[in-house]
């Protein structure tokens, strides 16, 4: 079964509540997810899922969040989901060049209870964990 990291940054709540309703999302697919934390999160435990989504606000992800997604980069499928910003270029630009065009950027706005953000990032998950061979997508 196919496990998928979710890291939210832990100061905003409504990081933790996207994160909550994407695991739930993805459990109607049959694929696992763990939630936890940026600051508890390390590059060598996140190694081991099949895919890492980087969920929270504009601003969090030019931290640890980002070394996670480069860390992670090239080995497994990433994505940031970020909530209540709508300038996905911006955090694309924080980026390496040869990462830009690899890594989708999803968002979810600020007061949305279901967002289509949430959706398009299940079906690129689902996308991705079976191109990878581990399941067919239907």
């Amino acid at each position: 079964m196919d496990t998928v990291a979710l890291v939210h940054y832990q100061r905003d709540a409504r990081a933790h509540a996207v994160a909550l309703e994407l695991a739930a999302q993805l459990h109607k697919y049959e694929i696992r997810s763990q939630i936890g934390d940026v600051t508890h999160s390390s590059a060598h435990e996140l190694i081991y899922f099949d895919a890492l989504v980087l969920i929270g606000p504009l601003h969090f992800s030019r931290m640890h969040g980002l070394a996670l997604i480069k860390a992670a980069f090239g080995f497994r499928p990433v994505a940031l989901l970020l909530t209540g910003a709508t300038d996905t270029d911006r955090v694309l630009r924080l980026l390496p060049k040869h990462m830009r065009t690899g890594v989708p950027v999803f968002t979810v706005g600020p007061e949305e209870v279901v967002s289509p953000g949430i959706d398009a990032l299940v079906t690129w998950l689902r996308s991705m964990l079976g191109a990878g061979g581990y399941r067919s997508v239907s």
